[in-house]
């Protein structure tokens, strides 16, 4: 038999309901005040910036690079290579890889149309050749190019340029019809604005110009095809009739350094099923592999490492590693 509660459980029962009556009702009351404000983009973010980020990117502040016309919806955020990810989970370890050191971003509206908004990215890569990795690898084919320095490139809806260590994107998916003014001037602003030191690729001038398919330049920054000692890599795509065929190139400390770097890759290729080719007779020291049906050529020319990957035909493949070691021996290299 359940035994009565007494007086004073009774009056300590009532008093815990009291309680939780009271706070129920403040949290209704705080409900029914909602502010929108508080749920939008633009306020999260100005919410969780840090005093640091107001100056930006190495001192670069975005709001002092923004056109007339736009006014900022948020406090600019800062990110470091320990949070990078929190922006943009997914695509951090190509940066990272990169020699990535930090990134601000921002979002800004038109004046008096706060529905018309753009975000911008601005990455400093610590180096013009690493903020030139990035920005080639992701560089869309639908592409059209800008005149904002050598590497910029716009979409209908955002822009993509590299000025010295700092590469820009600007994504602007709700500004329309407005897009083909303000992407450019937001990229001049920081092109004018921001003094950097300019930092040659000199071996975008190594490769032969013959079918040389010149907007599909890029820099692999490690890893490249596969193989883990293979790093600072640049490769471009060459047009022989309706075949595209890679090219690849780079410049290592010593040419004892390339001689051995380019005779582990050979080794690499043939220990993941290649077999060994003979190349034509004009192509002295060249290594010839025919992989599950592709061919992959790779020599050194003094301090550079540089073959042919992935090409359908072996023709194909002997034709320019015949252009590229020609180039390659006239350059000095």
């Amino acid at each position: 038999m359940g035994r009565t509660p007494g007086k004073t459980e009774t009056t300590v029962g009532y008093a815990i309901l009291l309680v939780l009556a009271v706070i129920a009702g403040g949290v209704f009351f705080a409900q029914s005040r909602y502010n929108a404000a508080v749920l939008t983009p633009g306020a999260l973010q100005a919410e969780s910036s840090s005093p640091a980020a107001a100056s930006g990117v190495s001192g670069v502040s975005l709001s002092a690079i923004a056109p007339e016309g736009l006014v900022a919806l948020s406090r600019s955020e800062t990110f470091g290579p320990d949070t990078l990810s929190e922006k943009i989970d997914g695509k951090a370890e190509l940066y990272l890889s990169a020699g990535f050191v930090r990134l601000v971003t921002q979002r800004f509206a038109q004046t008096g149309n706060p529905q018309e908004w753009l975000e911008v990215f601005l990455y400093d890569m610590g180096s013009s050749r690493n903020a030139f990795a990035v920005y080639s690898v992701q560089r869309r084919e639908e592409g059209q190019t800008v005149d904002l320095g050598d590497f910029a490139y716009r979409t209908d809806d955002a822009l993509f340029l590299v000025h010295g260590e700092y590469y820009l994107e600007v994504i602007a998916p709700a500004v329309g019809k407005g897009a083909p003014e303000i992407l450019p001037a937001f990229g001049r602003g920081l092109v004018e604005k921001v003094k950097v030191n300019r930092e040659g690729l000199g071996e975008l001038a190594l490769f032969p110009a013959e079918h040389l398919k010149r907007e599909t330049i890029s820099l692999l920054a490690a890893d490249a095809f596969g193989f883990d000692r293979l790093n600072s890599v640049y490769t471009a795509r060459y047009g022989l009739g309706a075949m595209d065929v890679t090219v690849f190139l780079s410049q290592r400390g010593s040419a004892t350094e390339a001689a051995e770097l380019a005779a582990a890759y050979h080794r690499f290729l043939l220990q993941n099923g290649g077999k060994e080719m003979k190349p034509d007779s004009g192509l002295a020291g060249v290594r010839l592999v025919d992989l599950f049906g592709t061919y992959e050529v790779v020599f050194s020319q003094g301090r550079v490492l540089a073959g042919v990957h992935g090409a359908e035909k072996r023709e194909a493949a002997e034709e320019l590693a015949r252009l590229l070691k020609h180039k390659l021996s006239g350059s000095g290299t």
